[in-house]
């Protein structure tokens, strides 16, 4: 992996981490989303009319983008319904540790990506260190906690907000090869929020009121960073195969266990820096492949 895909990869998941912070820290999960991704498209409204009129979308670039609209809206709703039910240090590490595990094997198998030794080793290294976080203690009755988690319903809606984050980091890898990223990105966020604007607006059109009031510094924060972080890692995607991308940028796992710990007291915090150190060996490894 490049140094200069790594460095934007890196910077990318930091960023990441911390608008899912603000995230879980709201008060109606969903409402707050809405009204990031709202201010995110008329935000980046301007970038989107600069490069429109110089791209051309084919059919294949409209059927990328139709379709990563879809699975980001499912991305967005999974995301929200998880961190209504369960702690930013349980639910982020699940959902994005997902990916890791998943993206491989379908980029073999769809994308005909080969993967070096070191590749394969920093994969592994970022799985385990998902796992370790999960631990409550270091004892051998412990290591089949994260099995008993999967059965409470945050582990559950995590784990389908990493399936869709599988099934979009594939799809995006072959959509910028065929849209320019600023163009691709903006249309997929205006697809998500009007697919979920149905179901927001009619379940919680008071709580979209009171988040507002309540929140709208972080949501102003939010609908900037989430789709300049996505911008990155689309740009990362051109340069770098999508294995070594999905799980290098996992090393956002390290600062959401920061920010759980430290910022909202959340505990076992050795298994879960044993875990982050994991990750970031593993994220080495992955800088140091081919």
């Amino acid at each position: 992996m490049s140094g200069l895909a790594l460095a934007i990869v890196i910077v990318a998941a930091f960023l990441h981490a911390s608008w899912n912070f603000l995230a879980k820290k709201s008060k109606k999960k969903m409402a707050f989303i809405w009204w990031f991704l709202l201010i995110a498209t008329l935000a980046y409204l301007p970038m989107f009319l600069y490069y429109w009129p110089r791209q051309t979308v084919s059919p294949a670039g409209w059927a990328c983008i139709v379709a990563t609209g879809i699975l980001h809206a499912l991305y967005f709703w999974f995301m929200g319904g998880a961190y209504e039910r369960g702690d930013l240090s349980l639910v982020y590490p699940l959902s994005r540790g997902s990916g890791p595990l998943f993206v491989p094997i379908l980029a073999i198998i769809f994308l005909q990506e080969q993967l070096s030794f070191a590749g394969i080793v920093g994969i592994s290294l970022v799985i385990l260190g998902i796992y370790s976080i999960h631990l409550k203690s270091f004892s051998v009755v412990s290591f089949l906690e994260p099995f008993r988690a999967l059965r409470g319903s945050a582990s559950v809606w995590a784990l389908c907000t990493g399936g869709t984050i599988a099934g979009y980091s594939l799809v995006d890898k072959v959509g910028v090869g065929l849209v320019y990223p600023p163009v691709y990105i903006y249309l997929m966020f205006v697809i998500s929020l009007l697919l979920l604007s149905p179901y927001v607006l009619v379940t919680q059109r008071a709580e979209l009121k009171l988040e507002w009031l309540v929140n709208k510094g972080p949501v102003l924060i939010d609908g900037f960073l989430v789709l300049f972080t996505y911008l990155m890692i689309l740009f990362a995607f051109r340069l770098s195969k999508v294995s070594y991308v999905v799980a290098a940028r996992e090393v956002s796992i390290v600062f959401s266990a920061f920010l759980g710990i430290v910022w909202l007291k959340e505990k076992h915090a050795s298994q879960k820096i044993a875990g982050a150190a994991l990750i970031a060996l593993g994220v080495v490894f992955i800088g140091l492949s081919n």
